[in-house]
């Protein structure tokens, strides 16, 4: 377009035509409103769209609120007759294309250019704005030697509209100079500011050896090197150039974006480095005798500057780098394991830095709320900790009442100090309105602690939903009742006194008088007291533990010596609400190896009670059957997901796992709350199995394609005299994602070997690392007689936890697929070793992974030789469509053990485990149901459970020699 002097275009009166190039031509122009020269450039002939036009002004907007020095300042946009232009600073000086005209340029003065240039890609990005244009054309070469870059922004303001959501770092669309373009921006790929940190690389390399790196013969020539070549290294061209300059230009010019500088203060930083090596003089031996005081005083003045600017320039950018990247990083892996409040400080100093940046702008939004605190009485001082990380320190929140505290979402730990009622510590689930009684925790009787009341419900599983309760407030014990505490009663000559036995007492529908009933409340020398201890008496130094192989009578009977009740269940899960399941087992002493004193974990719950998840198993109130009752929280050797899912046993079970806990109620719970608890039921004789043309569509909803696994070995993890483990990665059939799956393989014995595949129970999806794997101890047997395990990484466990999915149909059926993909791949990857006997093949799941399981192996049955599925079951609850395991059970034709718990509450042995197996496809001769005296893990009886499964491998996979 051609504007001739002396003409406007709106308040800007044309001097002269100054450039021109693909994007438009460039005008120096003067504005007589402010007097001050600037630069217009005037964009080509249909450039923006009529519907682009406002998008045009908004960026535009967004550019002019960048301020740095490095960067031509744009101060308008505008339209006349058609024709729309930037208004931008005028800069005075030579462009570098056209410094480079002359030849390669000074080193020094490149690596100084360098910084400036990457400062200046460090503010524009930190505003969401990606250059995608950076050459030599664009930046100017001030008369004192300083960058200014030009264009900012203008290929993203004149690239092509997008549907989709708004994107402030990402663009996408063939637009810039091919000889600059990164490898994916010159593929028209999703670009981002890596992109302009090539660019910057490209414009280093030839700014220092005279040529660009990457060269052909026509854009296709150009494209393919870009792409595919490696550029000759700078210093076969030019000797002075520094290695660690090499190494910066060679790191920015890696077609691997994620190799690449993530950010343009990390590259700042380094070129910093370099600009202040270069400084330093150079002296020989010789040189150095003639080296006066004179020349010294300067040439040491230009060292410190030099440091000084490049150790400026490096901490600013560590700093600013730390902030955009690295902090968002490590916030993310901070929440990913639970710490939300060390996240959440982390991201809170990233804004300090970057105040202006709008992702962690977003991000403190997005972790945060606002929430008002109040106590009763006020003048309590608030601190919060994360509340898995119990050696951490505590966040000061502030004094009650506390109107709006900026707090992260999260679970946390809750200490109130006041100078007249002391320190308590909670742990209540947060609100937008926090309110403490510390009075009545204060009046609290000793050993116990206060909960407010509340109206109660919720859905338990394989109940379902229980309630609403109006639960009055009431006490409730701290800890779990002590051996020492038991002693008093049995001192007291507990057993003795009818007074404290109100209780009926029932065995298999059968009433027993209480002599009969009594004398079998008797410990291991005869003497009454639990069934684990001794001669009447605890064991020598075992006071402080949870009092342990009560019966349920005698968890009552203790109870009303102690003018207390065992809880109802709604009082119980109350007190340890299922919803924060996830963080309280990650403190408590569930899944571990030994039972400990009461109150040496940490898991503390709502009101101030500890031990409700694991250390032993806690009674409460209702019954279940006439002979049943529930026993709650799980013991130090349960599964984490027992913490909130039921059980329930005999009211004579006097395990060792057995232990109890009191309420004081302050008004009478609900009768409602007292009464016996239903499970849930499903008449599995009136169910139809889909037809033959449903089936088929559940197939297809299952299918999937078989792509390459891109298998790899990754490192050996363990080995024992039993085993080497491997862990080895493949890809997903989903998502563009890896798996990991870890392979057992038996020591004496010679490949080929018959393999097992292993689904684990639901515990596992409470633990945040595959590197320790849980419910080893369901199948180390196996590999110790002989046979191979794999076991995968399933979605929705350990690492891959799904922590985003809510419930529903579905997002259910979503990752039920995917583990069927999942389990079917890790099969895929079996085909691949020559050391796998894929002629014996089995699969063996656990709780989780045996229900689930039936569905699974239907589908790839063709694949296995046998199943085995350990503490598994029909599920209870209505099923959606595709996820009914009545569906796939009756074309189970292959060979299936079944090996259950007799008092198993969460698949019971007549409603959800005998109705399974008479199902199961496979003939009478080719299945097998095993049921063992234990609740929901057999391996309580771990000799009956191996002799089982090894018998029926050797049976269908042939025995190992």
């Amino acid at each position: 377009m051609s504007l001739a002097p002396g003409s406007y275009l709106g308040p800007y009166e044309i001097v002269e035509q100054i450039g021109a190039g693909g994007m438009g031509v460039v005008f120096r122009a003067r504005d007589r409103r402010l007097e001050r020269d600037v630069a217009i450039k005037v964009l080509p002939l249909g450039a923006l769209s009529e519907g682009a036009q406002a998008r045009f002004r908004k960026e535009a907007l967004a550019l002019a609120k960048v301020s740095q020095p490095n960067i031509a300042t744009l101060y308008d946009v505008g339209e006349q007759d058609g024709v729309s232009y930037i208004v931008m600073e005028c800069v005075a000086g030579q462009s570098l294309a056209a410094r480079l005209e002359a030849g390669p340029l000074p080193v020094g003065d490149v690596v100084r250019l360098g910084v400036e240039i990457a400062t200046a890609l460090e503010e524009a990005h930190e505003h969401g704005i990606v250059h995608r244009d950076l050459k030599p054309a664009n930046v100017m070469v001030t008369p004192k030697g300083h960058a200014k870059v030009l264009d900012f922004g203008i290929a993203k303001l004149l690239a092509p509209d997008r549907s989709s959501v708004a994107q402030s770092t990402e663009t996408q669309g063939v637009v810039g100079t091919l000889l600059y373009m990164s490898p994916e921006q010159a593929s028209g790929e999703t670009v981002d500011v890596r992109t302009d940190l090539w660019s910057l690389g490209v414009l280093l390399y030839e700014s220092i050896t005279g040529a660009p790196p990457f060269q052909g013969a026509g854009t296709l020539g150009i494209l393919h090197a870009i792409t595919q070549s490696v550029p000759e290294p700078m210093r076969a061209r030019r000797l002075e150039v520094p290695p660690e300059l090499e190494r910066v230009v060679t790191r920015a010019l890696s077609k691997d974006a994620s190799l690449r500088y993530q950010s343009a203060s990390e590259m700042s930083g380094d070129l910093a480095g370099v600009l202040a090596q270069l400084s330093a003089p150079q002296t020989s031996p010789q040189g150095a005798r003639r080296f006066t005081s004179a020349a010294l005083v300067p040439a040491l003045l230009a060292i410190i500057l030099a440091a000084s600017a490049g150790t400026w320039f490096y901490q600013r950018s560590e700093k600013r780098h730390w902030a955009r990247g690295q902090a968002v990083l490590e916030s993310a892996k901070l929440q990913a394991v639970d710490k939300t409040l060390a996240a959440f400080l982390m991201i809170r100093d990233a804004q300090q830095i970057l105040p202006a940046d709008s992702q962690i702008t977003a991000l403190v939004a997005e972790m945060s709320s606002d929430v008002s605190i109040a106590s009763s009485p006020p003048g309590a001082t608030v601190e919060i900790q994360d509340y898995t990380a119990t050696d951490s320190g505590w966040h000061h929140v502030g004094t009650t009442p506390v109107a709006k505290a900026i707090l992260p979402n999260g679970y946390f730990r809750w200490r109130l100090t006041s100078a007249a009622l002391g320190s308590f510590v909670t742990a209540p689930v947060l609100h937008s309105t926090m309110r403490f009684a510390l009075d009545s925790a204060r009046a609290a009787p000793p050993g116990m602690v206060y909960a407010t009341g509340s109206t109660w419900g919720g859905f338990i599983a394989f109940v379902g939903w229980v309630g609403p309760y109006d639960l009055p407030p009431f006490y409730i014990d701290k800890y779990e009742v002590s051996n020492r505490d038991y002693q008093q009663f049995v001192d007291a000559g507990g057993y003795d006194r009818r007074e404290y036995w109100t209780e009926g007492f029932v065995d298999a529908g059968r009433g027993l008088p209480l002599a009969e009933a009594m004398a079998r409340f008797r410990d291991s020398t005869g003497r009454p007291g639990p069934s684990t201890w001794k001669a009447g008496h605890y064991a020598e130094g075992r006071g402080d533990y949870p009092v342990q192989g009560v019966s349920w009578y005698e968890a009552s009977a203790y109870a009303v010596y102690a003018g207390k009740t065992l809880p109802v269940m709604a009082q119980w899960y109350y007190a340890a609400p299922p919803d924060v399941a996830g963080l309280t087992v990650q403190a408590s002493n569930i899944s571990k190896e030994h039972v400990a004193p009461v109150g040496a974990f940490k898991g503390v719950g709502p009101f101030g009670t500890y031990d409700m998840a694991g250390n032993v198993r806690e009674w409460v109130a209702n019954p279940v059957h006439a002979d049943r009752r529930l026993i709650l929280g799980g013991a130090w050797s349960s599964e984490t997901y027992l913490y909130s899912e039921p059980e329930a046993l005999s009211a004579f079970d006097r395990s060792a796992t057995n232990g109890l806990r009191c309420v004081r109620n302050l008004r009478p719970p609900p009768v409602a709350a007292l009464a016996a608890i239903k499970p849930l039921e499903r008449d599995f004789s009136k169910v139809t199995p889909a037809s033959d043309a449903v089936f088929h569509a559940y197939e297809v909803m299952y299918a999937y394609d078989h792509t390459p696994l891109t298998a790899k070995v990754e490192r050996v993890m363990d080995e024992t005299s039993d085993w080497r483990e491997e862990r080895v990665t493949f890809n997903t059939a989903y998502g563009h994602e890896r798996m990991a799956a870890y392979l057992f393989i038996p020591k004496h014995v010679r490949a080929p070997y018959a393999t097992i595949v292993f689904f684990p129970s639901a515990r596992v999806i409470d633990l945040t690392n595959s590197q320790s794997l849980g419910d080893v101890s369901f199948f180390d047997y196996i590999v110790q007689s002989g046979r191979a395990v794999l076991y995968p990484v399933y979605q929705d466990t350990y690492e891959r936890r799904v922590r985003t999915v809510l419930p529903g149909a579905s997002q259910e059926m979503t990752l039920t697929v995917q583990r069927f993909k999942d389990l079917a791949r890790s099969i895929d990857y079996l085909y691949t070793r020559a050391d796998i006997d894929t002629t014996k093949l089995g699969y063996l799941g656990v709780s989780m992974g045996a229900a689930e399981g039936v569905i699974y192996t239907t589908l790839l049955q063709d694949k296995l030789k046998t199943d085995v599925f350990l503490d598994g079951g029909y599920f209870l609850d209505k099923p959606s469509a595709g996820r009914d395991q009545a569906d796939f059970a009756p074309r189970l034709k292959i060979p299936v053990l079944m090996v259950n718990g007799r008092y198993d509450f969460s698949f019971s042995l007549e409603r959800a485990q005998t109705p399974l197996f008479r199902m199961l496809g496979a003939v009478a001769a080719d299945k097998r149901h095993v049921v063992l005296d234990t609740p929901h893990d057999v391996r309580a009886k771990r000799p009956e459970l191996v002799k089982e499964v090894l018998s029926w491998l050797d049976k269908y996979l042939g025995a190992v020699r």
